[in-house]
């Protein structure tokens, strides 16, 4: 009620009237009037400028800081053109997709549209990539769009409220007595917060002697912690939300996982701030974030966040399935030996791994894992694959669709998020299985949904 007051009489304040009635609130609320009359031309708009702020970040400042790691420059007029026609073509069914931000398979695909598929265009224009691999993006992405437009959901019914209830605090307790036991036994409640000795703790963590079944169930608390917060975050149980943190660093201090710590302030960064329009307007928000780093390059020599968004998140996944189209066009094709297939006793070839044998491609000698265009490649005659891979892509994602029916959007997004940078860069099967996306999808459905519950 205090707090009530106090907001109260901030809004009632001068300061608070002048602010109202400056040029710069009043020309967004302008802007936020113009979106709501014409929401799909904006966004058709918004979609656009993405593209053609990347192509200027990739031409002015990408490509001349990271040509020596194949990020070239070598424009063909017709290409160039061809690139962007394909992002005008298939804009309608972008945005059709964009305007269902309350289910997963829209929030992934529309994630994979901008992380993944409209960079793979920038980067085939201004690059000069091969016109082979347009043609194949442009199949893929045609195929992926359309099946998630018209494939039909299928429902579940929900298990009641005191069962799951019940349930989660029997895994919450559960999780929290295996974490800090793994904790205490192995690294003596050790509390590790600095990044750059990261290595370090990660090489003391691969000479633990931890039997099996502990170290896979602890594998899977990179899934299931976010999820328990959650739910302990929508009943609004502030003190076991507190606990859990505190937990989540254990964690994180047993391996130093960068992922395991990023997932964390994205789970509470989509809980707390996340707004369903900032789906519908995804392409104005990246195209902001994109220009801003190539403006602290260009203008203060900043060059790490150019470096971790747009390069790292954006065109290396692109760039990676275009190294892998070239290996596998004249290498024995994997086809799931790797993974599924291998389950039932069929070896892979490539006994190092591909990532592994795709980074000695490279001379990085690093795994070069990717996903979507670079799974394809390796698993399947592209032929094929183009048809055949949208649709199990397709298939997962109508999965978490299933299993988190009817849960809001401050649930799901990090989930989505975090799976949706997933495919861009693990093979489908991996991200179903090692990295938990099953595991999630369960947790997802027996999850309570308690009255009042959130919806933004």
């Amino acid at each position: 009620m205090k707090l009530n007051i106090i907001f109260q009489k901030i809004r009632q304040s001068k300061l608070a009237e002048r602010i109202q009635g400056s040029r710069l609130v009043m020309t967004v609320d302008r802007l936020t009037a113009v979106c709501k009359r014409n929401p799909v031309p904006i966004q058709c708009i918004f979609a656009l400028v993405y593209r053609l702020v990347l192509d200027a970040v990739y031409l002015t400042a990408l490509s001349p800081v990271y040509t020596y790691a194949g990020f070239t420059t070598d424009i063909f007029v017709l290409q160039y053109i061809l690139s962007w026609l394909v992002v005008l073509i298939l804009m309608p069914m972008i945005v059709s997709i964009q305007q269902k931000e309350q289910r997963p398979s829209s929030i992934l695909v529309t994630l994979l549209n901008y992380l993944y598929f409209i960079p793979m265009t920038s980067y085939i224009g201004c690059k000069g990539s091969t016109f082979g691999l347009l043609i194949d993006a442009t199949i893929y992405w045609t195929v992926l769009l359309t099946i998630e437009i018209k494939l039909p959901t299928i429902q579940l019914k929900r298990l009641q409220l005191h069962h799951t209830d019940q349930l989660f605090k029997w895994i919450t307790l559960a999780a929290v007595v295996l974490v800090m036991a793994v904790s205490g036994y192995y690294t003596g409640f050790r509390v590790k917060l600095n990044m750059s000795d990261v290595y370090t703790v990660r090489a003391e963590a691969a000479a633990y002697s931890m039997p099996v079944l502990i170290s896979y169930a602890l594998s899977m608390m990179k899934v299931l912690l976010p999820i328990i917060i959650l739910y302990w975050l929508q009943a609004k149980k502030w003190l076991r939300v507190l606990a859990l943190l505190i937990v989540y660093v254990f964690y994180y201090s047993i391996a130093a996982q960068k992922s395991v710590f990023m997932l964390l302030f994205l789970m509470l960064g989509g809980y707390f701030f996340y707004r369903n329009w900032m789906m519908r307007y995804f392409g104005a928000i990246l195209s902001a974030g994109v220009l801003v780093c190539g403006l602290l390059y260009s203008m203060f020599g900043i060059l790490d966040p150019m470096s971790l968004l747009v390069r790292r998140l954006m065109y290396l996944p692109v760039q990676l399935s275009e190294v892998y189209r070239e290996f596998f066009s004249s290498n024995p094709l994997d086809m799931f030996r790797e993974s599924i297939v291998g389950k039932l006793g069929f070896d892979s070839m490539y006994s190092d791994g591909i990532p592994k044998v795709i980074g000695e491609f490279m001379n990085t000698g690093s795994n070069a894992n990717n996903g979507m265009l670079g799974d394809m490649y390796a698993n399947l005659p592209t032929a094929i694959g183009v048809f055949i891979m949208p649709f199990v892509v397709i298939l997962c994602f109508r999965l978490l669709n299933i299993c988190a029916e009817k849960l809001p959007t401050a649930i799901t997004i990090s989930i989505c998020v975090n799976y949706g940078i997933g495919f861009a860069n693990g093979a489908w099967s991996a991200i179903l299985l090692s990295h938990g996306l099953l595991l999630a999808c369960f947790l997802l459905y027996i999850f309570p949904i308690k009255k009042g519950a959130i919806s933004k």
